[in-house]
């Protein structure tokens, strides 16, 4: 399969990171271009009331749209760096990282959608559910979970 149109979501953390660098990686060697993908609460006193109730091991993943776009830039730097050529970024605001990307997918016309693999082995996975999880049973497209640590 050559891909087109690669999307990879991003949190922000070294995890993803490495998914990033692993679709940045796979697009240069299709030639195809790569959208990052990344979202945030919407509502700002929303983003403070979450991340005063959220569990300390995903509290900093909740964000506003400043922050948001600041990832995705920081993505996309590191995207060029390891090889694509062309790097998009897409920032939307929702509560559902994977809904954004399922929707964001179908948006840019992806052909693969490239996740981290974080979350899938906590015990907090069987409560919150994970994105990996939920991308990979509802994508419209072929999806590459990259083994990230845990």
């Amino acid at each position: 399969m050559t891909y087109r149109s690669i999307l990879v979501g991003t949190d922000g953390s070294e995890t993803a990171s490495e998914a990033v660098r692993h679709a940045a990686r796979l697009a240069a060697a299709t030639g195809a271009r790569l959208t990052i993908a990344t979202g945030y609460t919407p509502d700002p006193g929303a983003v403070e009331r979450a991340q005063a109730e959220a569990p300390d091991d995903i509290r900093w993943r909740i964000t506003d749209s400043a922050a948001a776009e600041e990832k995705v830039a920081a993505a996309r730097r590191e995207a060029l760096a390891a090889g694509a050529t062309t790097v998009n970024g897409r920032v939307e605001g929702g509560d559902d990282p994977a809904a954004l990307l399922l929707d964001m997918a179908d948006d840019v016309g992806a052909d693969v959608i490239v996740v981290g693999s974080k979350g899938m082995s906590s015990p907090t996975r069987f409560i919150l559910g994970n994105v990996p999880n939920k991308v990979s049973h509802h994508a419209p497209c072929d999806v590459l979970i990259v083994h990230t640590a845990d």
